[in-house]
C-alpha cells in the first residue's frame, strides 16, 4: 500500500512536506466539526432564506458544535478529568443531580468526570448506553444538551425565585 497526500503547497523539502501531513491530520477534526453542525444542530435542514440569518444561526450553533467535539474528544483522551473543564458550573450540578435517575448504573464519587458528562448529556438525548453499544452521534448529543440547557435555565430560575424576597 501506498499513501499519498495531493497538496496544492509547495513542497520543496522534507519539512515542508511534514508540515503538509501535519495540516492533513487536523483535517479529521474539521470533518467531526461539520458533522455536529450537519447531524446534530441539522443546520442544512434550516429555513433561512436570508444569508444574514443562516450566518448568525451558524454562529450561535458554532458555539455548541465546539463545544460538544471539546466535551467529546476529551471524554476520550482525558476521561477521568472534571466535567467543569468543558461544562459551566450550572451545567455540571443539574446533571450531577440528575444522574441517579439517568444512569443509575453509573456511580459519581466525587467530581463528575468528561466521560461522566458525556454518557449523562447523551442519556439525556435518549442514548441507551451499554457495553455493546457505539458511542454517543452527534444528533443524540445535541439532543440532549439542548435538554440539559432547558434545565438548567430551569434551575437558574429556581434559584433565582429562592433568593428572591417574596412578593408585597
Amino acid at each position: 500500500m501506498e499513501w499519498l497526500l495531493l497538496s496544492n503547497a509547495p513542497i520543496e523539502s522534507e519539512e515542508a512536506a511534514w508540515g503538509a501531513v501535519t495540516a492533513y491530520q487536523k483535517r479529521w477534526g474539521i470533518e467531526e466539526l461539520h458533522k455536529a453542525l450537519k447531524t446534530g444542530c441539522r443546520l442544512e435542514g434550516r429555513q433561512h432564506e436570508a444569508r444574514e440569518h443562516l450566518e448568525n444561526l451558524l454562529a450561535l450553533t458554532l458555539l455548541t458544535s465546539v463545544k460538544l467535539l471539546r466535551l467529546r474528544t476529551l471524554s476520550r483522551t482525558l476521561p477521568d478529568e472534571p466535567a467543569d473543564a468543558v461544562l459551566a458550573p450550572a451545567e455540571v450540578q443539574v446533571l450531577q443531580a440528575m444522574a441517579p435517575q439517568l444512569s443509575p448504573r453509573m456511580p459519581l464519587q466525587g467530581a463528575l468526570t468528561l466521560r461522566q458528562a458525556l454518557l449523562l448529556i447523551a442519556a439525556l438525548g435518549g442514548y441507551m448506553a451499554n457495553p455493546q453499544k457505539r458511542p454517543p452521534g452527534w444528533l443524540v448529543l445535541w439532543r440532549g444538551y439542548e435538554r440539559l440547557r432547558d434545565y438548567v435555565a430551569g434551575f437558574s430560575l429556581a434559584q433565582f425565585l429562592s433568593a428572591a424576597p417574596p412578593p408585597a
